[in-house]
Parts: C-alpha cells; structure tokens; sequence
C-alpha cells in the first residue's frame, strides 16, 4: 500500500479491509522503454503520443497492462496483512460488498470473472463458474454469498463458517 491512496475502508470481523488506488509504480528507465514498446505497437492510452508518454505516465494519467490499479488488503486488528488482492490494469474490481465479517471481492475482464470471500481468517476463492454470460446474480443471503447461474440451474454458496469457509453446490 505503499503506492496507493486508501479510498475505502471497512469493519472485517476483528479487522478491516482497505481498498486503495494505486499510481505508476515503473522508474523513468522502464517507463521510457515501456512508452516505445507501446508506441511501436500502437497500445498507448488515447490521447497520449511517444512524445508526451513519459510526462502523462509520471502525472499518473494512465498505467500500462499488468501494472497494479487497485489494491485490496484484509487487516486483523494489529495491521498484520492476511489477504491481499491486486486488480492489474486491463481488469476490473466488480464487486466490493461488506456483510457481517466478510467481504465479497469480485474481479475481472471480458470472459473471465473471479469471485472470492475474504475474511480475517484467510480467503475463499469461488470455484471456476465458467462463461460470465452465465452468471445471473450474485447476492449476500443471510450471510452466505450466493451465486446464480443461467436457468437458476447453478448456486454456489460462499459460506463463511466459525473456524473455516465452505462451498455448497
């Protein structure tokens, strides 16, 4: 979190989780030589040239692929660190929901969503639910993380127990 703004901050059981906004992490070496390979390859960010890359990356303007985003950190109540997740560039954080001592974290892109249940015991990561077009909803019923498929033919439920997290099909 050294590089990131906290943005949000919520209760996690005997704990908290943090989401914060990351900014450009590369030295000027690397940037400068990620700004040509982007500029040869035509993926820089719209509005932004060869020419001006280096200044509009240093003024975090933009990130390029792969570089961290978005942070999400579970604390227990000393700060030690127990879950961390990192949204790269390209993906998307689709989900942050708080319910009783655990946080829904949903990320993704295209076809590929991932789901997982953090607490202060450690995470629970939703098995592959295969094409997102699938997934219908995704709810917090009586603290268990239900998720939906096409057809109501598939439920996942995310179960935060005690002592232990559990998946019921």
């Amino acid at each position: 979190m050294n590089r990131c703004r906290v943005e949000e901050t919520l209760p996690l059981g005997r704990g908290r989780v943090e989401k914060g906004s990351c900014g450009p992490s590369l030295d000027a070496e690397t940037a400068r030589r990620r700004c040509k390979d982007a500029a040869r390859h035509n993926s820089l960010a719209a509005g932004v040239t060869e020419e001006n890359c280096l200044y509009e990356y240093t003024r975090g303007h933009f990130l390029f692929r792969g570089e961290v985003k978005e942070l999400i950190v579970a604390r227990r109540q000393d700060g030690t660190p127990v879950v961390v997740f990192k949204v790269p560039e390209g993906d998307q954080l689709i989900a942050f929901q708080h319910f009783a001592d655990a946080v829904l974290i949903g990320v993704g892109r295209g076809k590929s969503f991932h789901y997982a249940v953090a607490t202060t015991r450690g995470v629970l990561k939703a098995p592959p639910l295969g094409d997102p077009e699938d997934i219908r909803d995704v709810s917090v019923i009586g603290g268990r993380i239900r998720v939906t498929g096409r057809a109501r033919a598939m439920h996942i439920d995310l179960v935060p127990g005690t002592y232990r997290l559990l998946i019921r099909k």
